[in-house]
């Protein structure tokens, strides 16, 4: 049976000509370079299912909740076949055809919680790897951090529990790398090793290393499921992480803390973090928990700038009631978008927190990340279902489209495509 199914050749060419009309970029990362789930393109999809707006599917190995890195060619994913071998994929931006898969190492996410409440939608193919023209790297829940070149040859790896200690994380390590210039940064948050470091990315060493041990208030407070996003304001960019009860940012280059917030402690046996910061160039977002039986999340909005500690002097907004947990929000032209796990979605003004709209979506469960782009907001569940929302201050539903498969990954938008993940399959859509 072919493992990849294209549309009409006309139709191609119809897609062809609207992606060539759109100021391409690349996706080289879970939400984007800097991890801010927007994209500047245009001419964007609105509807599609498997008979409409398909460019092409391709049926992948295994299973893993990575989101797709995107090159200029190439698309790049992670996996874990049933023989616990950890495998990294190039897939043609063209066709779907899977050009190469090298298997990388095996092994087993290290989890001290009960597997039932996990191990069917997590394994250490969570994070998502993070690419450029040249070189892919791929950081694996079993501590295996490798870098292979664009034809799939292994340059270097690492194995950094080995480096730095054993991740001792209720539901196993999940945050995905972030490359920014010619460095690779890692966060690592658990109740044993916590810890913030940036590895060169051409040769695996590391350039520096920052403990990250905060108060916690809470048995799991210290685990931290989120990722580190760069925040680019004109006073400087900077490293952003969140957990802990806690968001700081670190100097890039050398890891110094350039500042600190406190204020996302809840009173719950259960307050580990999930969802990253959001931000835009003037404020940053986070989500504290929002475990179920939680009546404490919050969500809290900061200026951007500032030293030393800002809690007290940067905060612009507290929000409690409907926040995110697992999924990510997105900052989006003046409007933070975000959902809850349950389908509630809600749009709130970015710089006071006045809420614009709140809207049920279709039910099921969304545990992924919101991204934007084209005047367009993605909301994705996990079975299938994309409500795509027209970004403002009503919620005008341009369309509920529906996929067959279980999706946790976050979409990756790029060059008018937009690329779904489901477990065992890679959906790409035109405009």
């Amino acid at each position: 049976m072919n493992d990849r199914k294209r549309i009409a050749p006309a139709a191609v060419l119809l897609c062809l000509f609207v992606v060539s009309t759109c100021a391409a970029e690349t996706w080289p990362a879970w939400r984007g370079a800097a991890g801010r789930g927007v994209s500047s393109e245009t001419n964007l999809p609105s509807e599609w299912s498997t008979d409409k707006n398909m460019v092409w599917t391709t049926d992948l190995p295994g299973r893993s909740n990575a989101s797709p890195a995107v090159t200029s060619k190439q698309i790049f994913l992670t996996s874990q076949t049933e023989d616990q071998s950890l495998w990294v994929l190039s897939i043609d931006r063209k066709d779907g055809r899977v050009v190469w898969k090298t298997k990388v190492g095996s092994g087993t996410l290290a989890a001290q919680g009960p597997k039932s409440l996990y191990g069917h939608r997590h394994n250490p193919a969570t994070p998502s790897p993070v690419a450029d023209e040249e070189h892919v790297w791929a950081y694996f829940g079993s501590g295996l951090l490798v870098c292979l070149d664009a034809a799939g040859n292994v340059e270097w790896q690492r194995d950094l529990v080995k480096d730095y200690g054993a991740y001792t994380i209720r539901f196993g390590m999940a945050s995905s790398p972030r490359l920014w210039g010619d460095l690779l940064y890692i966060a690592c948050m658990t109740k044993g090793p916590s810890y913030v470091v940036a590895i060169d990315k051409a040769s695996g060493k590391e350039v520096w290393k920052t403990d990250r041990k905060l108060p916690a208030t809470q048995e799991d407070s210290p685990d931290a499921y989120s990722s580190p996003v760069v925040i680019e304001t004109k006073e400087r960019n900077a490293l952003l992480v969140s957990g802990c009860d806690h968001v700081n940012a670190y100097d890039l280059l050398t890891g110094k803390q350039l500042w600190i917030s406190s204020g996302l402690a809840i009173d719950s046996p259960f307050a580990r973090t999930v969802a990253s910061p959001a931000v835009s160039e003037d404020v940053v977002v986070v989500c504290s928990p929002n475990p179920p039986g939680s009546k404490t999340d919050r969500a809290i909005a900061l200026r951007t700038g500032g030293s030393g500690d800002i809690t007290a002097t940067h905060q612009l907004w507290d929000f409690r009631p409907y926040n995110s947990d697992c999924s990510t929000p997105v900052c989006y032209q003046g409007n933070l978008y975000m959902v809850r796990d349950d389908g509630i979605a809600t749009c709130l003004d970015l710089k006071t927190g006045k809420v614009h709209w709140r809207e049920r979506l279709k039910e099921g469960t969304y545990r992924v990340s919101v991204v934007a782009g084209d005047h367009k907001v993605y909301f994705l569940a996990r079975e299938g279902t994309c409500t795509v929302i027209e970004a403002g201050t009503e919620a005008k539903i341009l369309a509920q489209n529906e996929l067959p498969g279980t999706f946790y990954a976050t979409p990756a938008i790029s060059n008018g495509v937009v690329y779904l993940h489901a477990y065992g399959r890679l959906y790409a859509v035109g405009g």
